[in-house]
């Protein structure tokens, strides 16, 4: 073991004969040293505050302390500095006793020469340099515990020793409270130890005590240790033989911490991640479960649409006017299916879109009438004139809460009763943004207050009673967490036994409508590439827009590298991109033609997120609809991306 040039070596003495004694040993034993010697333990205490010195060789009798209470004096003002007691009581529980309070060793005076000191000094500095270490290894162990005051107090570190013959132990007070014992009550051995062990770890500890006692090496291991019978804590156990050579004896020296804190901390973040991933699986699901189904929804829209232009009597009139509204009634389930899983995950996304007042009424009329009709339900609509007929919100989401809340005034109402909807103009702010307000009145039974309270608040959509007991609350859950994320807001006023009135408010913006011939039609030809996999889009889309005018010409590519190839060889006027494609998708198709050319591109897709429209728009696209896609909409944007590119009206 290597020392700097000198040891400083602090003798605390009262005995000149005894001073002069182990002065004369000191050198004998060639030791490089600079002896400094006091009589009390209160000079010792002011000389270490300004000398530091490396080791401290204390006698047990001073003037001023005596007996056992030196020592713990010493270490209660000194605990860093390594010290070696000296007494002249020829006992060894002395000794023995002075090490367990914190004494790196003990001298027995008339009994040690100069090889004896020697051997001390030189193992108590290795003891206390090792102990040193073993605190800077329990430091970097667990960062989540608190700065060490007191390596062993602070950071729930004890160290031990072990006789490699009779397997006794040396604990110090740490070690006893990690494992669960009150300091000093029992004569620890290694079977002692393996009795606070987890059953489970039992085999693996008991390894590591064999390899840390055959080979020499530093070992360490976590397990488990079951404190009272019923707690069950982490620790850290590493250690090492060493040779005595003061008493001659192998002994396994080692450290333990309680790194339980730790091991909760990483047992929460795995769990976190565990539901991390999860929630990704699960949103996942949910985008191919919604492209799945809103495609071919949009396809039989499309083709609906394609019917109801078709001269029909007035019966086959009547079904399909009932076949559009079921299509509508589905959309919107759907929506609440979706938007329902989404809502319970927090994930919810919001589109803004143009809203055409006068056909959002008509067409909620047309929803609604079917489940009215059922019901013998009469159901009016009322629309402030002074409202804009064109505004932009979330137009799905817009729908679905008006939808619902009409839904659930029928189905909570008796036969024959009465709804009536009203639309009205509220705040006007300046820059364009006003308050649209929605009430819904009916005339059935009422809701208590107790009732209107859990109906304002029932936005916890993890925490509402799914058993079909008060399904009205699931319907006022989404509706209220969709109002939420539209920034509006939500009053019921309702009498037991009188009816009720749900007045929603939703800040919307106004837009300027696009110039239109007077069918709203384009008034010049119009080139039209549809790119698209999905065989029955293909056909209803041509025909929707075929439909809408004669001056419309539509060709198909069946994925975005054919569409790719199509432009460069005749040129468009309007591309209507589909984004999942085989082949070549839609994104990358629209990558390669904005290289060529900035002719307008809109996207249609079923995988309804802000995040997508946000990436259409960045890599060129200029509008963006989701599926299933109404023909009045899609004629609205292709007017409104065209209206730069002719001249209408």
């Amino acid at each position: 073991m290597k020392y700097k040039n000198k040891l400083s070596i602090l003798l605390i003495e009262d005995n000149e004969a005894d001073s002069h004694l182990v002065s004369i040993f000191l050198k004998d034993a060639k030791l490089k040293h600079e002896l400094h010697t006091v009589e009390t333990l209160y000079e010792g205490s002011e000389f270490i505050e300004n000398n530091s010195p490396d080791l401290v060789l204390l006698d047990l009798s001073l003037p001023d302390s005596n007996g056992f209470k030196t020592l713990t004096s010493f270490l209660e003002k000194n605990p860093t500095t390594p010290v070696v007691v000296m007494t002249g009581l020829n006992d060894e529980i002395v000794g023995n006793q002075a090490v367990k309070a914190g004494a790196q060793d003990y001298l027995i005076k008339g009994e040690f020469d100069s090889g004896l000191l020697s051997r001390v000094i030189r193992y108590s500095l290795q003891r206390h340099k090792t102990k040193s270490v073993l605190e800077e290894t329990a430091r970097s162990l667990s960062i989540s515990e608190r700065r060490y005051l007191e390596a062993q107090e602070m950071a729930n570190f004890g160290n031990f020793e072990m006789d490699l013959v009779n397997y006794e132990m040396t604990w110090t007070n740490e070690v006893y409270r990690v494992l669960g014992y009150l300091p000093g009550s029992i004569r620890p051995s290694l079977a002692d130890y393996l009795n606070s062990v987890h059953f489970d770890d039992k085999t693996k500890v008991e390894d590591f005590f064999n390899q840390a006692t055959k080979d020499g090496q530093r070992h360490k291991v976590e397990h488990r240790i079951i404190i009272n019978g019923r707690t069950i804590n982490y620790v850290l156990i590493h250690a090492k033989v060493y040779f005595d050579d003061i008493t001659g004896k192998f002994l396994l020296v080692g450290g333990i911490q309680d790194i339980t804190e730790r091991k909760l901390g990483e047992k929460l973040l795995i769990e976190k991640n565990l539901s991390s991933q999860t929630s990704k699986i699960k949103d996942e699901i949910l985008e191919d479960m919604s492209f799945h189904i809103r495609t071919p929804l949009s396809s039989i829209l499309n083709l609906s649409y394609i019917l109801s232009k078709v001269e029909l009597n007035a019966g086959d009139k009547e079904i399909m006017n009932g076949l559009q509204a079921s299509v509508d009634d589905l959309s919107i389930s759907v929506n609440n299916l979706l938007n329902f899983s989404m809502l319970t995950s927090e994930k919810v996304k919001l589109e803004e879109e143009e809203i055409m007042l006068e056909d959002f009424i008509q067409r909620t009329k047309q929803l609604v009438q079917l489940k009215a009709n059922q019901k013998k339900t009469k159901i009016s609509f009322h629309c402030d004139s002074s409202i804009p007929r064109h505004f932009k919100t979330d137009a799905n989401k817009f729908n679905q809460i008006i939808y619902n809340l009409i839904d659930n005034g029928i189905k909570h109402s008796p036969e024959r009763s009465a709804i009536h909807v009203n639309f009205i103009l509220g705040e006007i702010n300046s820059n364009s943004v006003f308050s649209l307000k929605v009430e819904v009145e009916d005339n059935g039974p009422g809701i208590m207050k107790a009732q209107v309270k859990q109906l304002m608040q029932a936005d916890n959509l993890l925490q509402i009673n799914y058993e079909g007991k008060d399904s009205k609350q699931l319907g006022m859950a989404i509706v209220n967490k969709l109002i939420k994320n539209l920034n509006g807001s939500l009053d019921i006023d309702s009498k037991f036994g009188e009816g009720s009135k749900f007045t929603v408010s939703i800040p919307v913006q106004t837009i300027e409508k696009v110039a239109m011939d007077i069918d709203g039609k384009p008034s010049q030809a119009m080139k039209i590439l549809l790119v698209e996999d999905h065989f029955l889009n293909q056909i209803a889309t041509r025909k929707v827009l075929t439909s809408w005018s004669e001056l419309v010409t539509v060709d198909i590519a069946e994925n975005g590298l054919i569409g790719y190839e199509k432009f460069k060889e005749h040129g468009y006027d309007l591309i209507l991109m589909d984004i999942q494609m085989p082949v070549m998708d839609g994104f990358e198709s629209t990558v390669k033609i904005r290289e060529v050319s900035k002719v307008p591109i809109i996207a249609l897709t079923a995988n309804s997120s802000k995040q997508e429209a946000e990436k259409c728009l960045e890599i060129g696209m200029n509008e963006y609809l989701s599926k299933p896609i109404k023909p009045d909409d899609l004629y609205t944007k292709i007017m409104t991306v065209m209206a730069n590119t002719f001249v209408i009206g």
